[in-house]
């Protein structure tokens, strides 16, 4: 099964090395990063079969440009300790921004347009009264945005772990909002790091045995991490090549399938934000629980 390498925590990597992917007859082939923009537009071509790393909002934007692209599982979701935050947005502690105001005029460092980051921080300016025209947007690595923030050339960080807690570890940062306030004040702190995993349609139809068995070895993963999250950290820090003081990891929820009202946070999301018209993307369509053994009651 073809994948993005995995650059900062992910499940993936834990049902690899603990073998929860050998258990069921799968073997990743990791095939190197892909910008997060261009992730969805990469499983449709074939040049990766999983969707690994993203939000209902990715899937969402595929799906209304007529990608045949469908969630078939939850991933990670947010939590109030920094150490499992989904992102942090961090600022220089002498750089003068100290609220939301401070803002205006400044340039503002993510991963990707179209993804997670932007959805939020754009919810994150609009409760603030600032318009996404009075900033600017720098996209840039979140491996990259900390030494771009403290040499100047942005004025703030928007990061996933484990590069919020290694910069954070090396002090002179603040934080200015994380993902979690953000999604509190949108109506759940969880859900706004909800992750997805999807493949395109035509890879759901052609092998729904791997669909099935990955969505079982994923699930595992998830539990293990919770179960153990120490344990997990040292995992993905040897596999990611980061010194287990810097890790930092993600949470995951314990429901074993897709909910509408889950997904429909990502969708509010996008139509408050005007990446969504009104009622133009329904929750229902972006995903599938019909190879989920679990939703099915094949296993328990």
């Amino acid at each position: 099964m073809k994948v993005v390498t995995p650059t900062d925590f992910n499940e993936m990597i834990i049902a690899d090395k603990k073998e929860f992917f050998k258990e069921v007859g799968i073997i990743p082939e990791y095939t190197g990063s892909v910008p997060s923009g261009s992730l969805a537009q990469s499983v449709i071509k074939g040049d990766n079969h999983l969707f690994g790393s993203g939000h209902p909002s990715t899937i969402a934007a595929a799906r209304k440009a007529g990608a045949g692209i469908k969630i078939v599982l939850h991933s990670m979701i947010d939590d109030p300790d920094p150490d499992k935050m989904h992102m942090t947005w961090l600022v220089k502690s002498d750089g003068g921004i100290t609220s939301p105001k401070d803002l205006i005029g400044k340039k503002i460092a993510m991963s990707g347009l179209g993804s997670c980051v932007e959805f939020l921080n754009g919810d994150f300016l609009r409760r603030n009264g600032i318009s996404r025209d009075q900033v600017e947007i720098v996209v840039m690595k979140d491996a990259q945005q900390e030494q771009a923030l403290r040499h100047g050339l942005i004025d703030v960080a928007i990061v996933h772990p484990p590069y919020n807690k290694i910069a954070r570890n090396r002090g002179g940062l603040d934080v200015l909002t994380t993902s979690y306030q953000i999604g509190e004040l949108a109506g759940n702190g969880a859900l706004s790091g909800l992750a997805v995993r999807a493949f395109s349609e035509d890879f759901i139809k052609q092998y729904p045995d791997v669909v099935k068995a990955y969505i079982v070895a994923d699930l595992r993963a998830q539990q293990y991490i919770n179960e153990h999250y120490e344990e997990s950290l040292e995992v993905a820090a040897d596999f990611l090549k980061v010194d287990v003081k810097d890790m930092a990891g993600n949470i995951y929820p314990k429901q074993k399938w897709l909910k509408d009202e889950d997904i429909d946070f990502w969708v509010k999301l996008g139509e408050r934000n005007g990446f969504f018209a009104q009622g133009e993307i329904k929750a229902s369509d972006l995903y599938t629980n019909e190879l989920n053994p679990y939703y099915t009651g094949e296993l328990k």
